[in-house]
């Protein structure tokens, strides 16, 4: 009796914690609330400012990587996200978003963009994993997942977290990107940048990916995936502006 009223009070809590998220409208589970998540954002970004090499306002890739935040604040209108946005000098190409709009940018991610455009392409994205909240959802997913398996199987230390990895947590990131991917393109267009960087830019990156042993375990899809969700996604919105229902931008 006991485990039934455990188990029947986890379920209304987890259906208490279901939440539309705006952008999409797709139902997620959503355990943090949005200031716990800007102080998990705030954090990381203390550590990161700490331990990090910045380059300069000055210098030209952080006055490209500025231009594009410009745009980023414009076209998300979100008084929530407190954008800031720096260049980390790195090697490896990469960005990211931490919550609360804090956008790093690798240096090295520069000697894979053709133009601005592309690094618009790459900027958005990552500001659209800030604005849907994905770093929270995937902290919530987790908590139900690992919730759920300790409830079902009390010996769950037995299972392998490398199964639970490829079985659900991969899954569920890929998701994401592709979400964040169609949310950044569509914000990208409207800032009248051109959307189509976004399909040249995951085609180079998956190029660079090809050699890495670890891909199959990577969080992003495999880049042919991401490209023709992609497509489909500028095609809709390339319509839209034929149609009038958008404004007409030069690209």
């Amino acid at each position: 009796m006991s485990k039934l009223l455990v188990s029947s009070s986890r379920s209304v809590y987890v259906v208490n914690h279901v939440e539309i998220m705006p952008l999409t409208n797709r139902r997620r589970i959503m355990f943090l609330s949005p200031e716990h998540e800007e102080r998990l954002g705030e954090q990381a970004y203390r550590e990161i400012l700490s331990s990090s090499r910045l380059l300069p306002p000055s210098h030209p890739m952080s006055r490209a990587v500025t231009r594009v935040g410009r745009k980023i604040a414009q076209e998300t209108n979100a008084p929530f996200m407190k954008w800031t946005f720096h260049v980390i000098e790195a090697k490896e190409p990469n960005a990211f978003c931490l919550p609360g709009g804090k956008v790093f940018v690798h240096s090295g991610l520069f000697k894979v963009l053709r133009n601005e455009d592309a690094l618009a392409a790459v900027m958005f994205h990552e500001a659209a994993h800030g604005l849907a909240r994905h770093g929270a959802e995937k902290i919530s997913f987790s908590l139900l997942v690992y919730g759920l398996l300790a409830l079902i199987f009390p010996d769950y230390g037995q299972i392998s977290d490398l199964m639970v990895k490829l079985a659900v947590d991969l899954p569920f990131s890929r998701k994401l990107e592709l979400e964040a991917d169609s949310i950044g393109l569509r914000l990208m267009a409207q800032a009248c940048y051109d959307p189509r960087a976004s399909i040249q830019m995951n085609t180079s990156l998956g190029q660079l990916d090809k050699g890495s042993q670890f891909k199959y375990f990577s969080t992003h899809p495999p880049s042919a995936e991401r490209v023709q969700a992609l497509r489909s996604v500028g095609l809709l919105f390339l319509s839209r502006v034929r149609l009038g229902f958008l404004r007409l931008c030069d690209f």
